[in-house]
């Protein structure tokens, strides 16, 4: 008898249940593993924890509110770079949107518009931006890598160029509460990022527009085959990830007291490392919402306690390399895992 009758005998001579629950659970270890959250939490833990014994800075209050300050800003860009990657898009211009929205919020609080208008100019700015993109790679076929790329570059110029290089400001306080005052010893931008985030993950998670963007992104025509219009929704993506970009730009502006062209270089970088160590598929429709927040956090306890840690703060870019392969690796692992417990699962349904 051949090992594949052999296989397929055995599992016939057990109960079908079994086989698609018993044989299918992994051990409680391993899904820990391959569950990003938890993994991410308990690599922080871990990282948290070593620091503490190397230096008592780890156990300030003050230290770990600059931390999540730190993480809001990447949070808020990397919770709608993730939904763009599920829904099987890219963005790489959400670093100079950052910067637009930045120096138009600040060019309109300058000149004495209210907050509320500042706010909303920046963020118009952004989702004209993610609207270009997004019609371009849905209309044109142009590569959303090679699109969004093209608008990192010409954003930025068009920043420095209407800037000529200088910061805006000193600007309002009217404008600039909101970014560097506090409520309970708590900065509003950390509430900010909180609320930006649980919007997102309700998003994603509680509405049925959340799974169109899943299924989007695990495959754009059986999506199309299910009256799902891929164009408009992959459109709608790209304008909240760069409304969501310019909104940051425009709260850091505010926590600056000016707005600086040079202001989120390098950003898309970061913001896509944090989605995908936080569990986000770069091939589309799997991550989360809170891996994502998590995987910001984790860039800024890292290079946070390599200052703390005395390490040579270039190799804070190495760290979040070798953290951004193995969380690659991990995605990897995870999909075989997906795969095989689905044959495993197909298979006991064809011999029940």
């Amino acid at each position: 008898m051949s090992l594949p009758e052999t296989v397929t005998n055995v599992s016939r001579s057990q109960p079908p249940d079994r086989v698609a629950a018993g044989e299918t659970r992994l051990p409680a270890l391993r899904r820990v593993a391959l569950s990003p959250s938890p993994a991410l939490a308990l690599t922080i833990g871990l990282f948290v924890l070593y620091g503490l014994t190397q230096t008592s800075s780890f156990a300030s209050g003050q230290v770990w509110i600059n931390i999540f300050r730190d993480a809001s800003f990447t949070a808020i860009v990397a919770t709608f770079v993730a939904i763009v990657i599920i829904g099987g898009g890219l963005d790489l211009s959400v670093g100079s949107v950052f910067a637009a929205g930045a120096v138009v919020s600040a060019e309109l609080a300058y000149h004495g518009q209210s907050p509320f208008v500042a706010f909303a100019g920046g963020c118009m700015v952004g989702a004209g931006v993610g609207l270009i993109n997004g019609i371009v790679v849905n209309y044109f076929g142009i590569p959303a890598i090679i699109m969004t790329l093209g608008t990192l570059f010409g954003v930025r110029s068009l920043v420095v160029h209407f800037t000529q290089a200088q910061p805006i400001g000193p600007l309002p306080n009217s404008f600039t509460t909101i970014g560097q005052q506090d409520f309970l010893g708590v900065p509003y931008i950390i509430y900010v990022a909180l609320a930006v985030a649980i919007v997102a993950y309700l998003l994603l998670h509680a509405t049925t527009l959340g799974w169109n963007i899943r299924a989007l992104g695990a495959n754009r025509e059986a999506a199309r085959s299910f009256g799902i219009r891929v164009r408009a929704l992959s459109i709608c993506l790209y304008v909240c990830c760069g409304a969501a970009a310019a909104f940051a730009g425009a709260l850091q502006a505010a926590r600056l007291g000016a707005g600086s062209p040079a202001l989120g270089t390098g950003l898309e970088l970061t913001a896509i490392a944090a989605a995908i160590i936080g569990g986000t598929s770069i091939a589309g429709g799997l991550g989360t919402i809170p891996g994502a927040v998590l995987g910001a956090v984790l860039l800024s306890v890292l290079g946070t306690g390599l200052i703390l840690l005395h390490v040579d703060s270039t190799l804070e870019d190495l760290a979040t390399g070798v953290v951004l392969v193995l969380a690659a690796g991990l995605d990897q692992l995870r999909r075989r895992q997906m795969f095989r417990t689905s044959v495993r699962r197909a298979r006991a349904a064809e011999s029940a």
